[in-house]
Order: structure tokens, then sequence, then C-alpha cells
């Protein structure tokens, strides 16, 4: 058995991790070789003392990092294993660049369709509006507003302006009615029934656009010695 293998082994030796066999050649050989023998004593305590140094945790966040690298060495290499696998990476890149480019475009374009969609909605009633049998002449006028004819009696039971805003059908008939803030008169029910029975009897005639009947809002103003009618 010659130094030079005994001289490679003492590490294992030491550790403990040779065979038997080999370990009765390496402590025959140290009874004989007193180079080797010496070695060995040199290297024995340091073996010892590299063993009493407390062991140090692997952190945590290492175990992942190399998993990581780990995977991505795998994707490396089955990508460029075939021409197919090479193309499909090829694919997957650009499709992944096309989404990174689109995707802060795509928000602002679905935007403006959403808008555009929303504005056009709105305004398709005006434009459209329902009709009852007038004749379909369009005047020189795009529109015009509804106009007072009569109402049913009414008696003011009260001194203040009662103003009342009505919403009229195609037809000249008030549909519903709101009243702006801050009248006193709302809070009291003989006045309300009163002018409520007044409106249901009131006809107008209605607003049009583009020469057919269209919904439209009046501003009525009850005063003790006339009633204000405004479009």
């Amino acid at each position: 058995m010659s130094c030079n293998w005994v001289q490679r082994t003492l590490s294992a030796y030491a550790g403990g991790v040779v065979s038997n066999r080999e370990k009765a050649k390496i402590e025959g050989h140290l009874v004989e070789c007193a180079d080797c023998a010496a070695r060995a004593e040199r290297m024995f305590p340091v073996r010892s003392a590299l063993r009493a140094l407390p062991a140090r945790r692997v952190p945590a966040h290492l175990t992942t990092a190399l998993r990581v690298l780990a995977s991505r060495e795998r994707v490396r290499r089955l990508r460029w294993a075939t021409l197919g696998s090479l193309a499909a990476a090829w694919i997957s890149t650009a499709r992944l660049w096309l989404d990174n480019i689109m995707r802060p475009v795509a928000l602002p374009i679905a935007g403006g369709v959403a808008s555009a969609v929303i504005l056009f909605s709105i305004m398709t009633p005006v434009f459209t509006p329902p009709g009852n049998g007038i004749a379909d002449d369009v005047p020189t006028i795009l529109s015009t507003e509804a106009s007072f004819i009569r109402m049913g009696p009414f008696s003011t039971l009260n001194d203040e302006d009662i103003v009342v805003v009505l919403t009229v059908d195609g037809n000249g008939r008030m549909i519903d009615y709101s009243t702006p803030s801050g009248q006193r008169w709302v809070n009291d029910p003989e006045i309300r029934k009163s002018i409520e029975n007044a409106l249901l009897f009131t006809i107008f005639t209605p607003g049009t656009t583009f020469g057919k009947p269209a919904y439209g809002k009046v501003r009525v103003t009850f005063r003790r010695s006339a009633i204000d009618v405004r479009g």
C-alpha cells in the first residue's frame, strides 16, 4: 500500500467512513510508516476541533433559493432539449412580451368604449322619442317645450308661492312631479292634496323632438293672482 493512497484516505479514515478492510490496511501502514503516522497525528486534533464547533443552521430562504435555481436550470435544459420545446419557449416569450405591451393600453381603450356605449345609450331616448300617431313632419326647429293648455280647479290655501316641477308625457299628461326644497307647504296635507288634484286635470301640449312628441319637464308656479308655467 502506497503512502500516497494512505495520505489521500486519511480524512475519510478519521471520519470513520472507510470500510473495515481499508481501515485495517491504513492502520497497518501507519504502524510501519512514521511519515504517514505523523500526518495522521496532526490531522486527528484538527478533525476533533472542527467537530467541536457549533453546527450552524441552514437559513430557510436558502432552501427556497436553491429550489428556484434548480427549477430554472431544469426549465432551461428542457427548453433546449428538442426543436419543438425551443419553439414553444419562443412562442411563450412572445406572448408574454405582447401581454406586457398591450395591458397598459387595453384599460384606456376599454374605458373609452364603455364611455361611448353609455353616452350613446343616454342620448338614444332623446333622438328616438315615443310617437302617438302625430304626423312625422319635421319642423324647422329640432325641439319644442311643452305648453300649458288648462288645469283643474284650484284654490290657493297659502300666501307663499307654490312651485312644482312636472314630468309631462307624449300625450300632454302629468305623470310625476317634484318640489324644490325649502317650501313649507309640502308639509301641509290639505294644500298638498289640493295641488295634486289640480295637477291631475292639468293638460299640456306635449313638447316635441324632431317633430315627434317627447317627454319633458315643466315648472309651474302657483301665485295668488296667476299661474306661471315655464318649460
